[in-house]
């Protein structure tokens, strides 16, 4: 039997896929997301929420007081708005209008899932206390923009007590909430690294005696000492060279070659070691060829870990929107990277769900691919657990 919370979500499900389809049509790319930003401000503003005033035209911040006696909490809900570098291919009516954009990981649909919470909210205000607090940020794609709402003050003024974050999840069935107590996914920091030798024929190495080639392949060999040997194998670790760049004609040694990558560590002690102990290995190994190497050391996203207390509160208020059967664990951690890790880094009590958008009977949606689609029935099941929690929590 459906619960009150779905069957309103239910019946909002129209206006829920009108303003996804309106967005993914005109998808932006991260931090240039002004027309989605006004066009989601209008439809706050429609509703009746208040607008804050946080001096960005790519981020918005709607609040919602509740109306019921009490002084309540203040619950932050967390949506992202940009879109990728991708050229649609999924021949759907709603497909993308902009050569080469596209909403290719249903970016449009937690900001969709977020309107249809407002709108019920709204509607409810009689029935909750407190204050919830509407997030929608820009440049979730490695572009800092939880780090740019942040700064604009979204968790200040009052601080949340609890902030909650949604993703698809093309590994759960559709319409399935699943969650994951403690640290879930990985920091996503980057690097690049110079070992500069000397440039010569490549038939008189010996002349030379500082081979970059040679002394990048053995830093790059050398790095993964440190995951094997330096790291506890039980503390997750990913460290990848992902780019080599030296050299342009096939008989002469380049002066110099550029290795580049990228660290990933659910641990933030083992990650605060990495740096340290990279620039050591690319040096000794640089100095084993008489090159010289300089490490640069770019920290992105932190680590990502939901509070088990509130995975519990998100639990049972998704078994009271959804049922108890849609409602799993997530089957194990993960080494890809989000940036809601930014929030819970200030508001640790806090949770980033996620919700299936499999259906075993089509293909398993490919996130990042040109021909993704996001389910549009699981929309409802969204937004009735994000309006669920905000009346479980401040009664």
């Amino acid at each position: 039997m459906a619960s009150e919370i779905f069957e309103k979500a239910l019946a909002i499900k129209d206006y829920i896929v009108e303003v996804k389809r309106h967005i993914h049509q005109n998808p932006e790319l991260s931090m240039q997301e002004f027309e989605t930003c006004a066009f989601v401000k209008s439809k706050l503003s429609e509703m009746g929420v208040e607008l804050a005033d946080i001096d960005t035209e790519i981020g918005a911040l709607g609040l919602i007081r509740g109306e019921k006696e009490g002084k309540g909490k203040v619950i932050a809900l967390r949506a992202e708005m940009d879109a990728l570098p991708i050229e649609e291919k999924t021949g759907q009516p709603d497909a993308s209008k902009v050569p080469g954009v596209m909403h290719a990981c249903g970016h449009d649909c937690h900001t969709a899932m977020l309107l249809g919470t407002a709108k019920l909210l709204v509607s409810m205000k009689d029935r909750f206390s407190g204050l919830v607090k509407l997030i929608f940020q820009p440049g979730e794609e490695g572009f800092g923009g939880s780090t740019h709402m942040i700064e604009k003050g979204v968790l200040e003024d009052p601080v949340p007590d609890y902030i909650i974050g949604l993703h698809g999840n093309s590994y759960h069935e559709c319409g399935k909430l699943a969650l994951w107590k403690g640290p879930y996914m990985a920091s996503a920091d980057a690097f690049t690294a110079r070992i500069v030798g000397q440039g010569g024929h490549g038939a008189y190495p010996h002349r030379l005696g500082c081979d970059s080639v040679l002394a990048a392949s053995n830093a790059v060999m050398a790095l993964q000492s440190i995951v094997t040997r330096q790291v506890d194998a039980l503390d997750n670790v990913v460290l990848s060279v992902c780019t080599i760049n030296g050299g342009s004609a096939k008989n002469v040694i380049p002066k110099e070659v550029e290795i580049s990558g990228t660290v990933r560590c659910q641990d933030k002690d083992v990650r605060g070691l990495m740096e340290a102990r990279m620039a050591k290995v690319i040096k000794s190994a640089a100095a084993c060829y008489n090159c010289e190497a300089e490490l640069d050391y770019d920290y992105g996203v932190p680590p990502l870990a939901n509070d088990p207390e509130v995975v519990d509160l998100v639990a049972q208020s998704a078994k009271n929107a959804l049922g108890e059967e849609n409602v799993e664990q997530i089957a194990s951690r993960a080494m890809g990277s989000e940036d809601f890790g930014c929030y819970l880094e200030k508001v640790p009590t806090g949770v980033f769900a996620r919700i299936g958008i499999y259906d075993p009977s089509k293909p398993r949606p490919v996130f990042h691919s040109s021909e993704f689609v996001f389910d549009e029935d699981v929309l409802p099941s969204g937004t009735a657990m994000f309006t669920q929690f905000v009346l479980d929590h401040n009664k």
